[in-house]
């Protein structure tokens, strides 16, 4: 009874706040507003210099000036509130010296960030985390860039670890983006970090950038929805670049892009259940020297195409596997036909090359679907060993659960 009483009088206190104000703030008007001070500030940055641990301030409408979260003395929450239907805008209106309108890196507690519009100048970080190990969360938060012409990044964890960290429901659309979201670990320190439920698009360069992840770590990149624009200029929905171990990649809708997945020299990795359309390469393993070793799962994804006979004359390629060391998990995944996948270096009919024998009942001759084709050179995958793929059982319908 009495943590509930405490919980209701913490609910009334917030809210008198919010009412507050909304009393205290003219329409159109940008403040940082602390219910426990029932202080209004112009600045979040002023906000943070007498906040004190577990403080939620309120930003109010347009309030210009970048954020330095070194300056509140523990963890706070930075929650958007619209003012007389002016959403909450953090604005600057060049880059700041340290490259970021949000600086995490400094954070002394756990940090929340929720329901912000924020506009990146070009060249520059929507937020910037890194070297901290602390909690943080960004959520339900929109990043957009302040020229619509030059590239911006949105949310950048950089050398970081510990955590944990959670990027849930935030949008980063129909602007030039460098990189959507980057998650850089540090190689000796493990993290927890889930991607959760975003959108990114339609005009990056890469969506969703994983590096660096140690063993032990807990990574998790799920039912996000990537749209790239532009299936001719070599954009990337999610890298995982080398030294990535044990990334989970799965119900993530991946659209339009050069290349959809890239999964490059990563242990452990599980590409599972998303949907991946009109991509020029749906999934590509292992593209430069480095090999994932502990081998990558890739299974019960659909790999598709609107137009399957048009993305076959442009010359697409369902899985593109031509470093790889060992044999390669690719089952039960969906090609774009009942029949499975074909070959790249051997089309149908007469394949003799990568995948192994495919069809309805798996027995036909090797690649010999209908489907997207492999790219796996070098072996006859009637063979087990370097650079075969394993397709065997194939999805003859669409994976109904995949995607986001």
């Amino acid at each position: 009874m009495r943590s509930n009483g405490f919980m209701w009088l913490m609910t009334i206190g917030i809210l008198g706040g919010i009412v507050l104000a909304d009393l205290a703030f003219p329409q159109g008007t940008g403040r940082v507003f602390n219910p426990r001070l029932r202080r209004a500030y112009l600045t979040v940055n002023e906000a943070l210099v007498e906040s004190r641990s577990g403080d939620t301030l309120l930003v109010i409408g347009r309030v210009e000036g970048a954020v330095d979260l070194s300056l509140a003395p523990g963890g706070v929450t930075l929650l958007g509130k619209a003012n007389g239907g002016i959403p909450a805008v953090l604005s600057v209106e060049g880059c700041p010296p340290n490259g970021a309108v949000i600086d995490a890196r400094g954070r002394q507690g756990r940090v929340q960030i929720i329901g912000l519009n924020v506009e990146v100048p070009p060249g520059c970080y929507g937020i910037l985390s890194g070297d901290s190990g602390r909690p943080l969360t960004v959520r339900n938060c929109r990043f957009v860039g302040r020229d619509r012409s030059a590239l911006f990044s949105g949310i950048a964890l950089v050398n970081e670890f510990g955590g944990p960290f959670l990027i849930q429901g935030n949008q980063i659309t129909n602007q030039l983006v460098s990189a959507a979201i980057l998650i850089d670990g540090r190689s000796a320190s493990s993290l927890q970090v889930i991607v959760r439920g975003n959108r990114i698009g339609s005009d990056v360069t890469a969506g969703i950038i994983v590096s660096d992840i140690p063993s032990g770590s807990s990574v998790v990149i799920e039912r996000n929805i990537l749209e790239g624009g532009d299936l001719g200029r070599g954009a990337i929905g999610i890298l995982l670049n080398p030294g990535s171990h044990g990334v989970i990649v799965q119900r993530n809708t991946i659209l339009n892009f050069g290349t959809g997945i890239v999964v490059d020299g990563s242990p452990g990795t599980k590409i599972l259940a998303n949907h991946l359309q009109d991509n020029g390469v749906g999934i590509a393993v292992d593209t430069t020297t480095a090999t994932s070793g502990v081998t990558p799962v890739i299974n019960d994804n659909n790999i598709t195409c609107t137009s399957l006979g048009a993305c076959r004359a442009a010359g697409a390629v369902g899985l593109s596997f031509v470093q790889g060391t060992y044999t390669l998990d690719a089952r039960n995944n969906y090609w774009g036909t009942s029949t499975g996948p074909d070959s790249a270096e051997d089309p149908a009919p007469g394949n003799t090359t990568c995948p192994e024998a495919t069809g309805s009942n798996c027995t036909g001759p090797a690649g010999g679907g209908t489907g997207l084709p492999i790219n796996a050179t070098g072996v006859d995958c009637s063979v087990s060993g370097s650079g075969s793929v394993r397709t065997c059982p194939i999805r003859t319908a669409p994976n109904r659960l995949a995607g986001a």
